[in-house]
Order: C-alpha cells, then structure tokens, then sequence
C-alpha cells in the first residue's frame, strides 16, 4: 500500500480537489445537458420527454433570446471597459507613494466588500427618480432630472454604473500586484531618454502588464457576463423587459413558466459562448504576451 502511495503520489494528494471540482462542475453541467434536450415543463406533470435537440431550434428561432444576448453583450461590454479603465487609473494612483495612502486603499476597497443585492438596493435609493441622491444632485448643478432605471434608454448604464462602483476594487487589486511586480529597470531607462510619463505608460508600463490585464479582463468579462443578483434585485429585468439579460430570461422561463428544459438550452448556449470568447481572448493574450516578449 505504502509503494503504491509513493508511486502515485501526486494523484493521491490532487484527488480530493479533482472530485470536489466533477461534483461541483462536471455533474451540474452534464445535468443541465441533459435537461436541454429534454421537453420539461411542470405545468403539464408529464416529466421529462427528449425531443432531439428541439429547445435549441426554438430558442435560437426566438426574437427574445436574440434581444436578451443583445442586451446582455451590451451589459457586459459597458461594465468591463469602464471597470478596466478605472481599475487601471486608480492604481496607477495608488501606485505613487502619498500622505494617507492606507487610509485611501482602505476607502477604494470598501465597495468590493459588500454584498450585490445590498449593492442593489441602496444604489436604486440613489437612483430614485423623485428624492433620490443623483437627481438631488443633477438639479442643485442645473443639470435635467434622469429616469435612470425607470428608462429603457438609461437603466442598462445605470446598472452597469452600480456593477462598475463594486467590482472596480477587485481590478484595482489586480493591477497594483502587476504594478508591483513589474521590473524597474525599463521604466528607468525610459526616464532617463526623457520619456513623459505618459509615454513611459503606454509604451512601456502597459506592454509589461499584458499579461495581468487579460487575465483581469477575461475575469471581469465572465463574471459580468453571468451577471444576475445585481440586475434582479434593481430591476427584474424591466422595464419592459429592457434589462432581461439571458440569465434573467432563463431564471423566468424556469420559474415563472415552468419550462426548466427550455431553461437549460439557454444556460447551455450561454456556457458555448461564455467557453468560445474565453479562448479566443486566451489566443489573443497568448500573441500578445509573445510579441511583447513574455
């Protein structure tokens, strides 16, 4: 017994971790497979039935999915880049040596603390179209009234403005490790052949962090693209369905309709595409790294 541990024994230590990760990712998936090709709804106590693929005709045959990507690739796009963008900016600040940085890392990362349904609600407080904050403030600058999430045209920005103010301390996280890490002595020889420090940034700064940026990115991407606790507990998905994105639209097909076969098609599509752009960007990262020298 004691030879076959030592003969295997990188198996016997990464065993536990390969079964929690089949139970924890490989079953549910494999169930909500299953699911998919089945006719499943509650309502007409029949069970499951296969239908050979029919629920992916009829989702992918759908206006309501096509305008529930759409929203939710709108979503997704909106929220990262303007996390990214922020997350990079503040720890480039936090990045300078200043009175009071603990205090100021301390106050940037409070957001990320908090939990997405108090998120939420305290930011539809905000949003309050008669007494709410920002109103407060848009009029006191002479600035119009904003309907915000009551909106069609403003509740995905308003939604995306809420997800950015949390999920930006993680990217700030992120980059001040890159920053830290990143070797001194190319940005010094920029200094010395009299680089701005806005050329040392993007000629030199942003090639290094290449790497830690997609990393991030692709990160804030998935998780932004699964998005669901924020959005449900502002809006539902309204108004008029304006904020429905996929996983809303599969969450009421499941639990308003009943239909959990036609449900699952559409967590499964979601799981193709979230899979597909995620090794795309790997590609991209990878030519990337390479052409920056690693």
């Amino acid at each position: 017994m004691n030879d076959f541990i030592n003969k295997h024994i990188k198996w016997v230590f990464s065993l536990p971790a390969l079964i929690f990760m089949i139970a924890m990712i490989a079953v549910p998936i494999t169930m909500t497979l299953v699911f998919s090709l089945n006719e499943w709804n509650l309502l007409m106590g029949t069970g499951m039935k296969f239908n050979w693929g029919k629920n992916y005709i009829d989702v992918l045959s759908g206006s309501e999915f096509w305008q529930s990507l759409a929203i939710t690739v709108y979503y997704t796009t909106l929220a990262t880049v303007a996390e990214m963008l922020l997350g990079i900016a503040i720890a480039l600040v936090l990045n300078q040596n200043f009175r009071g940085k603990n205090v100021v890392k301390t106050i940037v990362l409070l957001p990320y603390m908090m939990a997405p349904i108090a998120v939420g609600l305290m930011w539809m407080l905000f949003y309050e179209p008669s007494s709410g904050l920002l109103n407060y403030i848009f009029t006191s600058v002479g600035l119009p009234r904003s309907a915000f999430v009551s909106a069609k045209q403003t509740v995905i920005p308003s939604i995306a403005a809420a997800e950015t103010w949390q999920m930006t301390p993680m990217v700030v996280i992120v980059c001040l490790a890159g920053l830290s890490s990143l070797p001194l002595d190319p940005i010094e020889a920029a200094k010395v052949d009299g680089a701005t420090p806005i050329q040392t940034f993007f000629q030199v700064t942003l090639p290094l962090m290449t790497q830690t940026l997609f990393s991030i990115g692709l990160l804030r991407f998935i998780d932004v693209f699964k998005s669901f606790d924020l959005i449900y507990a502002m809006t539902k998905g309204g108004p008029a369905n304006a904020s429905r994105t996929l996983n809303l639209f599969a969450y009421e097909t499941a639990f308003s309709y009943y239909k959990f076969g036609t449900s699952s098609t559409m967590l499964m599509i979601l799981f193709v595409i979230v899979l597909l752009l995620s090794v795309g960007v790997m590609k991209i990262q990878r030519k990337l790294v390479e052409y920056y020298g690693g």
